[in-house]
């Protein structure tokens, strides 16, 4: 018989694409079928021609860019010499990862799909469109769609005589065992990766108010070899907090589990075609595993309950877990984890009798990795320091315990001397190549990350345009952020600072409030001089409110045309 062949290719800029990609991998192997998952970049595009099945997983990243991991092939398929019917004999599906308050939503996995069309393939299901906004997140798009598409793929392919998925044996990602009387290989994980260095912190200082309700960080980093431009962004991976492991370890020890925190564990490939990453190929600890690789903040997925409810004996409890796992338990699913941001270390407190039933092999799946945060860069390269501008995040829910961004609190907790491992990416904002063009930024709040950066580098390096600065807070007294810095560039004659503060006055006062009252300036930077204008800051309401006003001062056909030209750009999140 003919093999079954189904591949799966992803763009991932986070991990999130590549994670999925992994699962739907597992999840074809109940159905028979044989294929990789691969990075598009380390796929070879003249092999598409073979293909019988391929899923495309993508994000799309910042501004409507592509992933770094796909670049490549992106470039390949956009070639002009390649024929229409090309894929014709390929079967296709798309599943896109993004977030609707960005301009481009989807952007990278709609022109995917477009192109991947116009060279022929066939369509298996429509493209998915997975949305970070929707109140259940990508599980919303992602749970119907892979059902769906598998259904589709067997009425092709059907299943060989006999053989059903359910009597296929479930496929973990890997082998993973405990090592009885031997010692950890490693302590590290992300470390050994070639592109992290693991910087000491120089400092670590709060630049708001210490009766201000919230806490920002302005925290300094060894440079190491690391090279940035400004506009760039540092990525982190964090770890998980001494409170989060003693309650997963307690966890353990409530349910004999039988694993402890100096538990050797080692990992090792089932298939061929999903190899075991550098990074966990060493026998390590369990604690060392829980504090740097599993991610136990994260909001638990149908995925998580499915294998939670793997051999739980408990009928009230199992009912449940099915529950949360099927796509007709999705709203439930909303109430009891998305909405009230349950984690899933909280989630597995909830369900003890499914706890007292884990494995090793069960938890490796389970939990998801820790995934990089990226944080603009607030220095440039020839200050010899790499500096974030950090807001820590917490928030209350109608559960006891308060919300904590995951990294934003851990690096708060960072002390001098502590390492953090960081590399670099390139940011979104292009900046113009002649240095004498205006700037005019817009960065309210830790908005003002990116614009330190380029003020540093104009700074130390001399040459430089008009520069002028829109920054925004509640209070002058509270949360002026690097104030003195600012006020010292503002003295010195090489900035511009416009300030509105919010609450200083009966009429709250915004940066778009104070772009209205700048229009000759702005008159003259934009459209006179030709400058370039920059937005950074939360995507919830600013970046519409300061376009409207920059419509207001000048005109929306001639904003428009700054966009085209690239001249009007937007970093937020």
């Amino acid at each position: 018989m003919e093999e079954r062949k189904f591949t799966v290719l992803y763009g991932s800029e986070t991990g999130t694409a590549q994670d999925l990609s992994e699962h739907i991998w597992r999840e074809s192997k109940k159905y028979g079928f044989k294929g990789k998952v691969l990075p598009m970049d380390d796929y070879n595009p003249l092999d598409l021609i073979t293909e019988q099945c391929v899923l495309f997983v993508c994000a799309t990243a910042g501004q409507g860019e592509e992933p770094e991991n796909m670049k490549k092939f992106w470039k390949f398929l956009l070639r002009r010499s390649l024929a229409a019917d090309s894929l014709s004999h390929v079967h296709v599906a798309v599943l896109c990862l993004g977030d609707s308050s960005f301009p481009k939503f989807n952007w990278v996995g709609k022109r995917l799909s477009k192109r991947l069309l116009q060279l022929g393939a066939r369509e298996i299901i429509p493209i998915g469109l997975c949305d970070d906004q929707h109140d259940m997140g990508i599980a919303a798009v992602y749970v119907p769609f892979v059902r769906d598409m598998f259904q589709k793929m067997l009425l092709l392919y059907p299943m060989p005589a006999g053989q059903t998925a359910e009597t296929k044996p479930r496929q973990f990602k890997w082998n993973v065992r405990v090592m009885e009387n031997v010692s950890a290989e490693t302590d590290k994980i992300w470390e050994h990766l070639p592109m992290i260095r693991s910087c000491k912190v120089l400092e670590n200082t709060r630049t708001t108010h210490e009766s201000h309700f919230q806490d920002v960080r302005f925290i300094r980093l060894e440079k190491q070899d690391l090279n940035w431009l400004p506009g760039d962004v540092a990525c982190i991976r964090p770890q998980n907090s001494k409170e989060s492991l003693k309650k997963l370890f307690d966890l353990f020890d409530e349910n004999n589990l039988g694993l402890r925190r100096d538990t050797v564990i080692s990992v090792t490939e089932v298939d061929s075609e999903l190899p075991v990453p550098s990074y966990l190929a060493k026998s390590m600890t369990l604690e060392t595993i829980a504090t740097k690789y599993w991610d136990l903040n994260t909001i638990p997925r149908p995925r998580f309950f499915e294998l939670l409810a793997l051999n739980c004996e408990n009928e009230l409890e199992l009912e449940k877990l099915k529950e949360f796992a099927s796509p007709e338990g999705l709203d439930d699913l909303y109430s009891y984890a998305n909405r009230p941001k349950r984690t899933v270390l909280e989630t597995l407190v909830d369900f003890p009798h499914a706890c007292s039933k884990l494995n090793i092999e069960v938890l490796f799946e389970m939990f998801q990795p820790i995934k990089a945060r990226s944080f603009s860069i607030s220095s440039c390269v020839e200050s010899g320091s790499l500096a974030l501008l950090v807001a820590v995040v917490e928030y209350r829910t109608m559960l006891k315990a308060p919300r904590k961004g995951f990294c934003s609190n851990w690096l708060k907790d960072v002390e001098v001397n502590d390492e953090v491992p960081v590399w670099i990416k390139r940011g979104t904002f292009r900046l113009p190549e002649n240095r004498n063009t205006p700037l005019v930024m817009v960065g309210p709040g830790t908005g003002l990350a990116p614009f330190l950066s380029i003020l540093c580098d104009r700074k130390i390096n001399g040459d430089s345009g008009p520069l002028l600065l829109f920054f925004g807070c509640r209070n002058e007294s509270m949360d002026f952020h690097c104030r003195d810095r600012l006020q010292e560039l503002q003295k010195s004659g090489m900035l511009q600072l416009i300030c509105a503060f919010s609450r200083d006055q009966e009429d709250k006062m915004y940066v778009q409030n104070r772009i209205r009252e700048n229009g000759d300036l702005l008159r003259k930077f934009l459209q006179k001089d030709q400058g370039y204008f920059f937005v950074s800051g939360s995507m919830k309401q600013m970046p519409q409110c300061v376009k409207e006003a920059l419509e207001e001062v000048l005109t929306p056909d001639y904003v428009k045309a700054m966009i085209d030209s690239g001249r009007y750009q937007e970093e937020c999140w």
